[in-house]
Order: structure tokens, then C-alpha cells, then sequence
């Protein structure tokens, strides 16, 4: 058969099937799981690996998992990835009740398209029309939930990296991935033409406490230092470059114990996101500085740890109008959007960055992402379609000799492996900012 004529055999194929799918789908979303913590689903999709007779690798960044299947044709090894985790979402009608863990973010229903997609390439009347390998892939820790659980496991020496996908990196799961292609749930079909990266930080500010009635005037105010630094930051905003999508959010997690006392500590979360490596550290340093002023404004001492980061997300034209065509393939009534510039993130940037990467989203829910009502509204355009437009895209890359999937892996992408991992160890850096010690 001819490229077409396969591209609906997968097609036909899957809606065969799709009873079972949707079905696979609902069971996921019933399992949602935090960060590193992923052991029903990632037992989920190796029963399902197991079924299909793929080789695999397990315990890849804690919960990950790898399955492999070579066409014995020279080719490029294309990775197709899935991702295993739940947010924290209480009042979501499938939130665990012990965790508060529910799929608000849909990730259940793209590890099922990326399952599906397996089940339907990896069958003999496929590959024999296809070269290269394919490596299915299932991530942990895309929305890095529960933080200081994943800062435990980075202290015990368990982790380098918060995301799954650093993590992956860094353990050297990608090492000869030459391709990689995931979709995204969303509410319509759509390829962005990036996502902001980030650093997280986490500012310490340590003044004195003392009675705040009886001599406010001995203490200094934790709280206060903290404000000050916030005014200074919400000073610098207009020293950001529109083009940069820089993003400045946080929320305040300890902010003294008693009214009637002055606080000697408060701490406050930020999320510092940008377009580009250098405008998140430019960003990340202006943060810095509105600290180190405040502290030296009232005389205290002030730290700022940065936890981790993502990459931000580089979009790749052919990879992107492959994915186009097959759309217009299997939805040729629907919608389909490109340039959308997300100033959101995704730890699929930190793989974009050393690889060639598809990030697609594709249609079938209904509500926000991230909210309690973020629910699958179409069950075959969530489940069925979703592995439909993940299998095309494949065909398309590997078809042949595979010469389209050869171009597209030639593409030189922003940094090699090394670089990457100097950039996101940068990102961990510390710094404390004591002016006790400069009084005059």
C-alpha cells in the first residue's frame, strides 16, 4: 500500500477500536497521581507495553518508562511521549480523594493517544512500510506537584532535576532520540509557536521579631523587608521587552505566626518566566537585585534559592506542517491554528531544546486547564483522534526510507546535551544577601 492508503488503514484501525480506547482513557483518568509518585499509571502503561510485546526500560526518573521497537531499516529513532501526572485540583469530580491529584490538565487522555498510537504502529503491516525505530516514552513530573516531596528526592540524591523530562535527559533517556513528538489536551487543534521557560525562586527574608505594640522599634519587620522588595519588583516591569513574554507570579507561603509580634521571617515563592534562557536570567537577576535592596533597606538579611526551571519550548516548522496536514487529514471541518505563542510552560521545551520536538494540542475537552471544570467533552476526538494525529505524524516522518523524518532531524537546535544541562544547573543557584554585616 501507499503512504495514504496506510494512513487510513491507522486510521480505520483505530476507530475499530475506539471502545477500547475511550475506555483506556476513563481508566486513566481515574488514577490521577502526583509527581514521582506515578506507580499505578506507569504500571498502567507497562501492562499495556507488555501487551504490545515491547521491549522496555523501567524506573527512568523514578516512575518513567521506555518501550522500543526497531523497523531493522536505517532511519531516525523517533520518541512519541506521554506524560504520567495529576495536578492538585480538590474540587475536581475525579480528584483523588486522599491527594486532591485529578487530571484537570488532560494529560491522561495524551499518554492514552500516545498508548494507542504504539498499539497501531507497532503491528507488522506497519512497520514494514516504515525505517528507523520507535521509542514510546511515558514522562513523570511534567507539572511538578508537591514540591517539597520532589526537593526531597533532589536532596537524597534520588533527582538532579524537578521536570521528568530534565530528569530524563540528564539519566540520558534522550541520548539517541533524534525526533520527539507529544500532544496536549486543550479545547481546540493548535501548534504553538513557543512557551516561556522558567526559574523558580524561592526568596527568604530574616529580620528580627520583637512586641509590635510594646517596641516595634526593636524588631525588623520580615514582612516589610518583603514588600519592599515586591515594590521594587513591580518597578522594574517596565523594563521587560514585549517580545520577551516575560511573566512575574508568586504567592506567599509564611508570613510571620502571631499578630501581635514582629515577624523575623517570611518567605515568598516567585515564578520567573520568559521567551529565552538570557531574558529569564536577566529577569531572575532583577529579582535578585529588588532583594539584595530590600535587605539592605532595613538593615536584615535576605536569601534567595532557585529551585529549578524549565526550558522554554522552540516550535520547528516542519514538524509543525506535518502535523498541520494530518489535522486537515482527520478533521477537515475543524479549526487548526498556528502561532500561538503559550506564555505558559512546559518541560517538552527542555527537550525541544537538544531535539527537534512537536508539542501539538488537540481538541475534545471542555472548561480551563487547571480547574475543576476541565472535562473530556468528546470522548472520541480526546482519545480516538488524539492517537490518530500521533500515529500520522510518525507515518509521515518514517514512511519510506524515511527521508522526511532525516530533513527534519537535521535541524541544528539551540544547544547540545552539555549546554543544556550547564543552563539548568545555573538555574540552581544560591544567594544570601546579609547587610547585618555592612552597618556602619
Amino acid at each position: 500500500m501507499n503512504k495514504e492508503e496506510l494512513k487510513r488503514h491507522i486510521c480505520e484501525y483505530l476507530d475499530l477500536h475506539a471502545e477500547e480506547c475511550i475506555a483506556s482513557g476513563e481508566e486513566l483518568l481515574r488514577m490521577p497521581e502526583l509527581s514521582y509518585r506515578e506507580d499505578r499509571t506507569s504500571d498502567r502503561v507497562g501492562k499495556q507495553f507488555e501487551k504490545l510485546g515491547l521491549k522496555q526500560q523501567t524506573g527512568l526518573a523514578v516512575t518513567g518508562r521506555r518501550a522500543d521497537i526497531d523497523t531493522g531499516r536505517p532511519g531516525p529513532r523517533l520518541a512519541v511521549l506521554g506524560e504520567l501526572d495529576a495536578l492538585i485540583v480538590p474540587q475536581h469530580p475525579f480528584a483523588d480523594p486522599e491527594t486532591h491529584a485529578a487530571h484537570a490538565c488532560g494529560h491522561h487522555a495524551a499518554l492514552n493517544a500516545m498508548l494507542f498510537c504504539a498499539q497501531a504502529l507497532t503491528r507488522p503491516e506497519v512497520l514494514e512500510h516504515l525505517s528507523g525505530s520507535l521509542s514510546f516514552i511515558a514522562t513523570p513530573s511534567e507539572e511538578c506537584q508537591n514540591q517539597p516531596y520532589i526537593a526531597s528526592l533532589v536532596e537524597a540524591g534520588k533527582l538532579q532535576f524537578f521536570g521528568g523530562k530534565s530528569e530524563m535527559i540528564a539519566e540520558g533517556v534522550f541520548d539517541d532520540i533524534d525526533l520527539a513528538v507529544m500532544l496536549h489536551s486543550g479545547g481546540r487543534n493548535f501548534t504553538p509557536s513557543g512557551f516561556n521557560g522558567f526559574v523558580m525562586k524561592r526568596l527568604i527574608f530574616h529580620g528580627k521579631s520583637a512586641h509590635a505594640g510594646a517596641n516595634p522599634d526593636k524588631g525588623v519587620n520580615a514582612i516589610s523587608m518583603m514588600r519592599g522588595a515586591m515594590a521594587l519588583l513591580d518597578s522594574q516591569r517596565d523594563t521587560f521587552r514585549d517580545e520577551d513574554h516575560v511573566r512575574i507570579h508568586g504567592y506567599i507561603p509564611d508570613g510571620g505566626e502571631a499578630v501581635n509580634v514582629v515577624p523575623d521571617r517570611a518567605v515568598f515563592t516567585l515564578q520567573v518566566r520568559a521567551a529565552s534562557p538570557e531574558a529569564i536570567n536577566d529577569a531572575s537577576k532583577k529579582v535578585d537585585r529588588c532583594v539584595h535592596a530590600a535587605a539592605l533597606a532595613f538593615c536584615g538579611r535576605a536569601e534567595v534559592r532557585n529551585l529549578f526551571g524549565f526550558m522554554p519550548l522552540i516550535a520547528y516548522d516542519a514538524l509543525d506542517d506535518i502535523h498541520q496536514a494530518n489535522m486537515k487529514l482527520i478533521a477537515p471541518d475543524a479549526p487548526f491554528t498556528r502561532g500561538i505563542y503559550r506564555p505558559s510552560s512546559t518541560d517538552m521545551g527542555d527537550v525541544s531544546m537538544i531535539i527537534p520536538s512537536l508539542h501539538g494540542y488537540f481538541r475534545g475537552f471542555a472548561g480551563t486547564a487547571h480547574t475543576d471544570d476541565f472535562l473530556v467533552s468528546d470522548p472520541h476526538q480526546a482519545y480516538v483522534d488524539s492517537a490518530k494525529m500521533l500515529a500520522l505524524d510518525a507515518v509521515d516522518l518514517l514512511w519510506g526510507d524515511a527521508a522526511a523524518g532525516k530533513a527534519a532531524a537535521a535541524v541544528k537546535c539551540p544547544m547540545d546535551k552539555a549546554q543544556y544541562l550547564e543552563n539548568m544547573r545555573a538555574f540552581s543557584s544560591q544567594q544570601e544577601f546579609d547587610c547585618r554585616k555592612t552597618e556602619s
